[in-house]
């Protein structure tokens, strides 16, 4: 099991989010990243140290689909969306979607704890404090999960610290 941490850096008058390994080395940043169609509060952008990002962001809601989020993943050349599912919304944060035809779960399980399942076989979780991921989780898999922990956040109407510290670009 691979083992992450959040680490909020500040310099002069800038901070920044760091994804961090247990060995205390930065994978990567989160980054507050607004785009077009999207809710400007909730679109986010992670970056790799190797130069790969991926941005996920909360589609901005219409009358007709009010009660259930729609998000998008981009990485630099594809598109895969997540959605809540129906009435399951209503008690537990819980969003499903396909990322090559692999089907994804997120879903609240105990109290302040998403978890993250590939076809049927848990393959993270995350808390306040700590981020446990498998051993051969994809980077597509991994910042899916790291962003989506402020969704699930917005969803439980919580307050996130380290938001107020992510960069804008």
């Amino acid at each position: 099991m691979k083992h992450y941490y959040f680490e909020v850096e500040r310099r002069h008058r800038e901070s920044h989010v760091y994804i961090c390994n247990e060995a205390g080395k930065k994978v990567g940043e989160l980054l507050f990243n607004p785009r077009k169609n999207f809710d400007n509060e909730n679109s986010f952008l992670f970056q790799y140290e190797n130069g790969n990002s991926y941005f996920l962001g909360l589609r901005q809601r219409r009358f007709r689909d009010m009660n259930i989020a729609h998000y998008e993943l981009y990485t630099d050349n594809e598109k895969f969306k997540f959605k809540e599912r129906k009435i399951h919304n209503l008690m537990n944060f819980r969003v499903d979607g396909i990322i090559h035809n692999s089907n994804y779960s997120l879903t609240e399980r105990m109290a302040n704890t998403l978890e993250m399942v590939k076809d049927g076989v848990t393959i993270g979780r995350i808390t306040e404090d700590e981020i446990v991921v498998n051993d051969h989780t994809l980077e597509i898999e991994e910042s899916l999960f790291f962003m989506m922990y402020f969704m699930f956040k917005l969803y439980k109407r919580e307050y996130v610290t380290l938001k107020k510290y992510l960069y804008k670009i």
